[in-house]
């Protein structure tokens, strides 16, 4: 690190949680924390010579601009901190399995809505409009459905997860999870697009060594993915994303579990690695990305999985999967 303290441009409204990340993961760091109002006025003041670092959330990232195809005129991705979980919650006392019959549930993103229908089509799934919230964001958000669920108005309530570790009180809140494990009944919630991410944004020529030792590669590989994906397919609103590093140990274990031809690959190609790199120190890892959408009823779920080592040539497999994607979407209309 530098002994010159460095100027970091942050939001002072919420963020996707990104705010809090910075402030943790940075402690201890010569760093000067600058709150502004929006992530555009941080940027504009990064490219006038102001400060030195803009610190803001994938989300916004990729609003202004930010992909893995693309970046601001005169300014860079420098370092990406771990990614936070990007994962829902469920707050209330009975996770989903254990909700009464007909259960009140607020839920204000449309795909999750979809997903919560899929799981179980039995509960009343309510809107900000239905409880006439329209006008609250975060804190008063929170507090009002808190206060409804506190009056056995509600049964639960879906939040972001970045949103509930800012300004949920503390209670009991279920995992959303990605994963269904051993259960083939279990449905799973792959998250809507680029959540969890903390980016810096530095002028092109900054010194990215300064951080590399904060900087996640791993978390750099999924955004990079997420974003080209998401950019390609419109923007869509009702698309459920995930890429994320897993142990190729344990995609192989689920894979070999079912057998087939993919899992006959999946052994050939670790074959391959361990035969060409025989002193690997490090567990080897795949990058898994899924994608799904749902129809309005949440009865037809389309959905596509991809797995490939970070060596592989990701260009061409991305771009395979953005044309099966496309396919797929073709049957569904």
């Amino acid at each position: 690190m530098t002994d010159e303290k460095l100027k970091i441009g942050i939001c002072e409204q919420f963020d996707d949680g990104a705010q809090t990340h910075f402030k943790r993961l940075l402690d201890g760091y010569n760093f000067e924390f600058i709150e502004f109002d929006t992530p555009l006025d941080i940027v504009k003041t990064l490219l006038d010579g102001e400060l030195d670092l803009a610190g803001i959330s994938g989300l916004s990232a990729f609003d202004l601009g930010f992909s893995a195809e693309s970046n601001v005129s005169g300014l860079e991705i420098s370092t990406i901190l771990p990614r936070r979980d990007p994962t829902l919650v469920i707050v209330g006392k009975n996770n989903l399995d254990h909700l009464p019959r007909r259960g009140k549930i607020f839920v204000e993103s449309e795909l999750i809505r979809r997903q919560l229908k899929r799981f179980r089509n039995d509960l009343d799934i309510l809107s900000k409009t239905d409880l006439g919230l329209d006008e609250l964001t975060n804190n008063d958000l929170i507090e009002k459905l808190e206060e409804l669920y506190g009056s056995d108005k509600l049964d639960g309530y879906v939040l972001e997860r970045s949103l509930w570790n800012v300004f949920g009180k503390k209670g009991r809140r279920h995992t959303l999870g990605m994963q269904i494990g051993n259960d083939s009944s279990r449905q799973r919630f792959i998250p809507p697009p680029l959540r969890g991410f903390s980016l810096l944004i530095s002028r092109v020529g900054f010194p990215h060594s300064i951080l590399k030792d904060i900087n996640d590669e791993q978390s750099m590989i999924s955004f990079r993915v997420e974003s080209k994906l998401f950019l390609e397919l419109g923007k869509d609103e009702l698309l459920g994303l995930n890429a994320s590093i897993r142990r190729i140990s344990t995609i192989s274990k689920s894979l070999l579990e079912e057998g087939g031809i993919i899992s006959d690959i999946l052994e050939e190609k670790i074959s391959d690695i361990e035969k060409f790199d025989e002193n690997l120190e490090k567990p080897v890892q795949m990058v898994e990305v899924i994608l799904e959408t749902l129809d309005n009823k949440g009865q037809i779920t389309y959905s596509l999985e991809k797995k490939y080592i970070p060596s592989d040539d990701e260009y061409r497999i991305l771009k395979i999967c953005l044309d099966e994607w496309n396919r797929i979407i073709e049957l569904k209309n």
